[in-house]
């Protein structure tokens, strides 16, 4: 009897321990942080959606706040420059060179020589102070010499010197050698020393000796 009494309280033991042990590898109950913290199937399919969706809002607005700053500079362009005043402004130079190239060609060499000098005096280190003479000396060479004799000298004599030349390439280098060794010390040299000793003021004889040596 004792035996039997034995053996039925370990049987009990060894259900109960067991019974303790294999709750272990069974799935908990779903309490309301299980359900929170754990996603579900529904949650997992759906989450990669809503994050293209968030992701497709946040490129559209980007686009939207792109276009709508292209847009308010396009609008500020045309309000400061109109699509036709450009080509307006472009013919109107355009005639104005046509009608008077010798205004013209003095207007934009001498403001040419006016902002080359500027710059190369800024450049200069020797340079401590801005030498407007010598600026102005520039610009009425530039001007006059640069923008109004050569236009003569290109445009009326030289078509008259050499008409009865043809050939293109033998025609420029015609051209080039009479511009270097003839107009370059004869024409365009002497009134730079002349207009330096205007500006300057001192005698004409010495730029004269200034422009021989």
């Amino acid at each position: 009897m004792n035996h039997r009494m034995t053996s039925i309280a370990t049987a009990l033991l060894l259900v109960c321990s067991s019974a303790r042990y294999t709750s272990a590898f069974v799935a908990p109950n779903h309490s309301s942080h299980a359900q929170r913290s754990t996603p579900s199937i529904q949650d997992i399919h759906t989450a990669p959606s809503s994050f293209n969706v968030v992701s497709t809002n946040k490129l559209g607005r980007s686009n939207n706040r792109s276009h709508t700053n292209s847009c308010k500079q396009t609008e500020l362009g045309a309000a400061l420059l109109p699509p036709g005043k450009l080509a307006a402004i472009g013919i109107g130079v355009a005639k104005f060179y046509k009608a008077s190239p010798l205004v013209a060609g003095f207007l934009t060499a001498s403001t040419k020589a006016c902002l080359a000098d500027s710059m190369a005096q800024y450049r200069d280190v020797c340079t401590t102070k801005f030498d407007f003479k010598r600026n102005i000396a520039m610009v009425l060479y530039s001007g006059t010499v640069l923008g109004m004799f050569c236009a003569i000298m290109y445009n009326h004599i030289f078509p008259v010197i050499f008409a009865g030349e043809t050939r293109p390439i033998i025609l420029a280098v015609k051209m080039t050698l009479f511009d270097g060794f003839i107009n370059a010390p004869l024409i365009w040299l002497p009134p730079a020393y002349i207009a330096q000793a205007l500006i300057y003021r001192y005698p004409k004889r010495e730029a004269i000796q200034k422009y021989v040596t």
